[in-house]
């Protein structure tokens, strides 16, 4: 079976992207799989890294505003167009699989016109436009959440998490981490796009994290040359920054026992495989403001603390850290109940049911 899996942008476009990938890898290594994604997004860095070959076509999202961007949007998804529909062509592909995003558009319309089967999914609670226009097309769309369907037609899946992530030993993780028995391991992070404002807060903060916590703090390549140069000289014990990582996030996660993050879908799924609890700072400016909703979804159950933005400050993290407001082991088993690792193994279901 020949596959193109259509995931760029962000890592919650792609990672999801790679666990249908791995699964159906898993049941058929003969199949042949071939991401598409723009020149962009982090997929030219991610997909190779998998070994999968990597397709990239022009695209760019659709925006709202009157801008340039905006102006040149319709034209170069016509030249994405035509790219993706030569591309199709040559490698001929029973099944396209989107998850969404501004590069899904024109692979899908050429997919649509070549006769090919399309599945596509949603990460979000809202649905993004791409996948508003592309569903009417679409053999079978998949969703995340549950309070998705409010706003489209779909089957509740869950969003696949890569087995790195499902399957890392947490003994094994710490120690590799160098961390005690009995110290609190918090990971903060940003996303794949990093978060100044986080960033901030939690340099801010990073003095004065009680002695038996130890804070993993994600920075994002973007801000990682300014929190250095802050930090210079600053000998914290129990703090450690890195860059935007993918290769240590699976030993990151299996050794946390709290994460304080965005909101993006596929983070939250992948703290949910793990049992994680979580400190949830929806992005304000996403799409519809989208982010809040998956906040909402987990937070509601008992899995994490929604706070907003404008109300996230170095006290109030700090006041997290140093009482007892968070119960972990309740934290833990909600955010366990709403888990769905079997995300990817239940698309390839489908996907393979009239293959």
């Amino acid at each position: 079976m020949k596959i193109a899996i259509v995931a760029g942008g962000t890592g919650g476009h792609i990672y999801p992207g790679i666990a249908v990938a791995e699964e159906i890898k898993q049941r058929n290594p003969k199949a042949e799989i071939v991401f598409i994604g723009s020149p962009e997004g982090l997929e030219k860095d991610i997909i190779p890294r998998e070994g999968y070959q990597l397709k990239l076509v022009r695209a760019r999202g659709l925006q709202r505003n009157l801008s340039y961007k905006a102006l040149s949007a319709p034209m170069i998804c016509l030249i994405g167009f035509f790219q993706s529909l030569i591309f199709l062509l040559k490698f001929k592909p029973q099944i396209v699989f989107a998850t969404g995003g501004y590069v899904s558009l024109p692979v899908l319309a050429a997919a649509k016109l070549l006769g090919i089967r399309i599945f596509i999914h949603e990460q979000n609670v809202i649905p993004g436009m791409v996948i508003k226009i592309c569903q009417r097309f679409a053999s079978k769309t998949f969703l995340t959440f549950n309070e998705s369907q409010k706003y489209i037609q779909g089957i509740v899946v869950g969003d696949p998490v890569r087995k790195a992530i499902t399957n890392m030993d947490r003994d094994t993780a710490r120690e590799k981490l160098g961390l005690k028995a009995d110290q609190i391991a918090v990971v903060v992070m940003g996303g794949s796009q990093g978060s100044k404002r986080l960033n901030e807060i939690v340099i801010a903060a990073a003095e004065l994290i009680p002695d038996n916590y130890e804070l993993i703090h994600i920075i994002g390549n973007r801000d990682f040359p300014w929190v250095n140069n802050y930090l210079k000289g600053k000998k914290i014990a129990n703090y450690r920054s890195l860059p935007y990582v993918y290769d240590e996030m699976p030993t990151l996660l299996a050794a946390a026992d709290l994460v304080i993050s965005r909101a993006g879908a596929t983070a939250i799924s992948e703290f949910l495989v793990r049992g994680l609890p979580m400190i949830l700072i929806p992005y304000p400016y996403a799409a519809e403001n989208h982010q809040f909703y998956n906040a909402q979804s987990v937070s509601i159950p008992g899995a994490a603390i929604l706070i907003e933005e404008k109300d996230f400050s170095k006290e109030k993290m700090l006041s997290f850290l140093s009482t007892k407001q968070l119960d972990y082991a309740k934290m833990k088993n909600a955010s366990l109940s709403l888990a769905k690792p079997n995300a990817a193994e239940r698309i390839v279901d489908n996907i393979y049911a009239k293959a």
